[in-house]
């Protein structure tokens, strides 16, 4: 990780507000850990890619509007204040990465929203989605199977929908596709996505 970049005091301290949302929420991964490791991992392949503090700081955030309030209104507001606490730019991308859809919501909803808005990511905000996938496709620990598939082929549609990737990402999802190609064979989906 960059020193400099994780150690910025906006980088700090969007750390220390997902820390707490998440544990007052009482969140936890499916492998059991406390949910903000997970922003802490997404956070890290970032600051190994070079990334400036303001998408470290979104990627430690990016969580926690989707997660924590109980309806749309509440991730509104929470979103409307880190335009205050974490300034413009860090809300923005927060925001882009922010999908609010409630429990009924199916992972393929979800997943078919989420390629619509890739579509029109910054670049800051695809390289959080790509950081966070590669993050959650590696750690599907106590998944069933049919669950890992459908995640995988969702995963393999969101590479597609995130092109033209940004510059320096290709690495990163090229290892995402190979993740994604373990868990969903059968199909030319990976070879086209890599290439």
């Amino acid at each position: 990780m960059s020193t400099s970049s994780t150690e910025h005091p906006l980088v700090a301290l969007a750390r220390s507000t997902a820390i707490a949302s998440h544990d007052r929420c009482g969140h936890v991964r499916s492998d059991g850990q406390r949910y903000w490791t997970h922003p802490q991992r997404v956070v890290a392949t970032l600051a190994e890619h070079g990334q400036p503090a303001e998408v470290l700081a979104a990627a430690w955030l990016h969580d926690v509007a989707e997660d924590c309030p109980t309806d749309a209104a509440g991730a509104r507001a929470l979103l409307a204040g880190f335009v205050v606490e974490f300034g413009p730019q860090v809300a923005a991308l927060v925001t882009e990465v922010t999908n609010y859809f409630g429990p009924a919501a199916t992972m393929e909803e979800k997943q078919a929203r989420l390629r619509e808005h890739a579509r029109t990511m910054s670049d800051g905000a695809k390289w959080i989605k790509l950081a966070d996938r590669w993050d959650n496709i590696s750690g599907m620990v106590g998944w069933p199977a049919e669950k890992r598939t459908r995640y995988a082929l969702a995963t393999k549609l969101l590479l597609e929908a995130l092109k033209p990737w940004p510059s320096g990402s290709e690495q990163l999802a090229g290892k995402i596709a190979t993740k994604a190609a373990e868990h969903h064979a059968g199909d030319d989906v990976v070879r086209q996505v890599v290439r």
